[in-house]
């Protein structure tokens, strides 16, 4: 059971909580640094981080899902943020997975294991079927997606992240 009533759900080793205006300087933190971002068109902005912020929380507020923050249990650091939104993606309405793991926590299971505790919290809400994009270059990606069982259905020019080449994975939720 969760801890206290900002976390949404917890997995093996991580808490799963809602993004707070509070935590702007460490989402910062994350969002712009140019090793954790590499795959994205660029590390973002101040603004931008901001947007994300509020994006998250009016998400959540509306669907009960969103992006949200992931702490290591043991010690309530933040390591990076995970989530289901809903997004267009090659002319659909759908609930696209992200995660993103800053560079320090990387090859040690949370991506997986946030991805598999987001994909679980949907589940139980009703979400029958999630997608995710990343760069075909994005090995670590592309690999996280299919340990979840995804399956690759199509790749694609991607206008939203500089026109690189980007896979689309589909996972059914029984």
């Amino acid at each position: 059971m969760p801890r206290n009533p900002a976390e949404l759900f917890q997995t093996e080793r991580l808490d799963i909580r809602t993004w707070r205006a509070e935590d702007f300087a460490t989402l910062k933190t994350i969002l712009s640094d140019p090793v954790t971002m590499a795959h994205w068109p660029a590390p973002l902005t101040d603004e931008q981080v901001e947007g994300w912020l509020i994006r998250a929380i009016d998400s959540q507020k509306r669907d009960g899902l969103s992006r949200w923050c992931v702490e290591l249990r043991s010690t309530g650091e933040v390591v990076g943020d995970v989530g289901i939104v809903r997004a267009q993606v090659r002319g659909r309405n759908v609930w696209d997975l992200g995660y993103i793991i800053h560079h320090p926590f990387w090859r040690q299971g949370y991506a997986l294991e946030a991805a598999r505790g987001a994909i679980d919290h949907a589940a139980a809400l009703g979400v029958e079927e999630v997608v995710a994009t990343m760069a075909v270059d994005n090995e670590a990606s592309s690999a996280l997606a299919e340990n979840l069982g995804m399956q690759r259905i199509e790749t694609f020019t991607n206008p939203n992240n500089l026109n690189k080449e980007t896979y689309l994975y589909r996972l059914g939720i029984p």
